[in-house]
């Protein structure tokens, strides 16, 4: 622990001379001085160490017994410090390192989101920042709760949010809603409608009356099942009792046929760019932007702009500090042929792709499919055919409320 110490406030190596530099010793001890280390290097001559803080009293201590001190040199921590207090620069500079340290320590570098799995952090962050919490504000600014309460009200999606500043980084803790599953409306009356033409495979009712049955061929908009039932008593003068109207409900399984079609041109405008490009550069810390071509967003129409913006990654970690560059290059437009072969490719995907968004809603699969190519004028046509099996079936509401109603006969008698 001495050591430690002698290390942290400094010591100096001593040469004492003189006749009987025993005395110098024995004036340390009586004045309690530390020294060690002590090496004769001749009688007369003797090498030693002492603490920096008592150099000006051993010094005067020598000159009682006759001895000259020389300092051989200065060791430790205090002693490193007085030498560099006469370099100005030096002591400037680490000044302003460590004022620097100290203010930009206030502000934010990160803004972390912890806890979500459904809803992108991009999203979260993107409403924080509308609401001030950004890397490069000043981080006693940030008014954690109004912020999380604002931020719950713009994200329906989250259930609870909570905003920790550690220093320059902010952790936002956040946790989802719980997905609830949808309540049937059993107030409303509704129907079950057909959403395409086809063949019905399979009917099955769970509330309603089913108005076809297996192998009927249906239009799309026809009443599929419905939610009036009609009631029937065993007396035969009033046979009819009048209605139950229902939520219907129930699927509806059909075959069905799609026909799409997609069309493109077969001359399109292109643009041509220019060799010659001119290329600007932007750097930007906590928010601050730099900009190292004035003109870079002055350009008449004719040019085109490709920004690549790249981010320094830190420890796991994104900074608020990006390079920005952006090349412009001229361009003109002209007409160009595009491939039959590569153009009907492309509208086969988006038929495929538009075929299937159909049948998402009726968990479909597709039984069969043909494309059909031809060229009308200066225009490709693709059409696309296909046999389906699908749910058809599409819950449709209609105004009123669920419950029995009575025969119109019945009610006029009641009114008279």
């Amino acid at each position: 622990m001495k050591k430690w110490f002698n290390l942290l406030f400094g010591y100096v190596v001593l040469q004492v001379t003189g006749e009987f530099p025993e005395r110098f010793f024995n004036l340390c001890a009586q004045h309690r001085r530390d020294f060690w280390r002590l090496r004769w290097l001749d009688a007369h001559t003797v090498q030693v160490r002492v603490r920096l803080v008592d150099l000006e009293e051993l010094e005067e201590l020598g000159q009682r017994c006759g001895c000259t001190l020389e300092v051989l040199s200065r060791r430790g921590g205090l002693a490193q410090a007085q030498r560099l207090s006469k370099r100005w620069g030096f002591m400037v500079g680490l000044a302003l390192c460590l004022i620097c340290v100290g203010v930009l320590s206030q502000f934010v570098l990160v803004v972390e989101v912890v806890g979500n799995e459904e809803v992108p952090s991009a999203v979260i962050l993107t409403e924080l920042d509308r609401l001030g919490v950004r890397p490069g504000v000043y981080a006693p600014s940030i008014a954690q709760r109004e912020v999380a309460n604002e931020a719950l009200i713009a994200l329906p999606e989250l259930s609870f949010m909570a905003i920790n500043v550690y220093g320059t980084r902010v952790v936002v803790q956040v946790e989802e809603v719980d997905e609830r599953p949808e309540l049937l409306d059993q107030s409303t009356p509704a129907d079950i409608v057909a959403a395409a033409d086809g063949i019905i495979e399979d009917i099955q009712t769970s509330a309603g009356q089913a108005q076809f049955v297996d192998g009927d061929i249906v239009a799309k908009g026809e009443v599929l099942i419905s939610g009036t039932i009609p009631l029937y008593e065993q007396n035969p003068e009033k046979p009819y009792a009048g209605d139950l109207v229902v939520h219907a409900t129930g699927t509806v399984t059909a075959r069905t046929w799609r026909t799409l079609e997609e069309r493109l041109p077969l001359t399109v405008p292109t643009k041509v760019y220019d060799q010659e490009e001119t290329t600007s550069y932007q750097l930007k810390i906590l928010g601050l932007e730099l900009d190292f071509f004035e003109k870079s967003s002055i350009f008449p129409e004719g040019y085109g702009k490709i920004t690549r913006t790249e981010t320094l990654k830190l420890g796991g970690y994104t900074w608020p500090v990006s390079w920005t560059t952006t090349t412009y290059r001229g361009y003109t437009v002209q007409e160009q042929a595009v491939d039959p072969q590569q153009g009907e490719a492309l509208l086969k995907q988006l038929l495929q792709q538009r075929l299937e968004r159909l049948l998402e809603e009726g968990e479909g699969e597709i039984l069969q499919q043909d494309y059909v190519t031809r060229v009308e004028g200066d225009t490709l046509v693709v059409s696309l055919v296909a046999e389906c099996r699908e749910q058809i079936g599409r819950t449709v509401e209609r105004p009123g409320t669920t419950g029995h109603t009575e025969p119109e006969e019945a009610q006029v008698g009641e009114e008279s």
